[in-house]
């Protein structure tokens, strides 16, 4: 049975991964959420992913926003990585970004991250795909 935590190991926290992944990352977009994305190869008691919310504050100026947006981006997260299609030895570091002025409901956040996470699984396996033919 899958454990459905976001544990500590599942959040991006150290500042040289973070420029790694905004200076070298891809992105890509379902609005109202980006995601700016980068693979690795996954060590040992690694998750397949870890994960970093950014709500700018030009988008919200009260917190409490902020932090809504937040918690329903990491609980969509959280209720649907097994969409994350990754090999057994690799790791994504994942920034989600969120794009709109305006609060959305919880099933609404959660059906555009479905699609990212999708998406994502998609073009990591496409990539995957042209290193096995060489």
């Amino acid at each position: 049975m899958k454990t459905l935590t976001l544990g500590k190991s599942e959040r991006l926290r150290y500042l040289s991964d973070i420029r790694t992944l905004f200076n070298e990352g891809r992105s890509i977009v379902a609005f109202p959420i980006r995601a700016v994305y980068i693979k690795k190869d996954r060590a040992q008691d690694q998750p397949p992913a870890s994960i970093l919310v950014s709500v700018p504050k030009r988008h919200f100026k009260h917190a409490v926003d902020r932090n809504r947006v937040k918690r329903q981006i990491r609980e969509a997260f959280r209720q649907n990585k097994e969409l994350l299609l990754l090999s057994e030895n690799e790791h994504a570091d994942i920034a989600f970004v969120w794009l709109d002025d305006k609060l959305h409901e919880s099933s609404q956040v959660e059906k555009k991250l479905k699609k990212l996470l999708t998406r994502l699984s998609e073009l990591c396996k496409a990539e995957q795909t042209p290193d096995k033919a060489e």
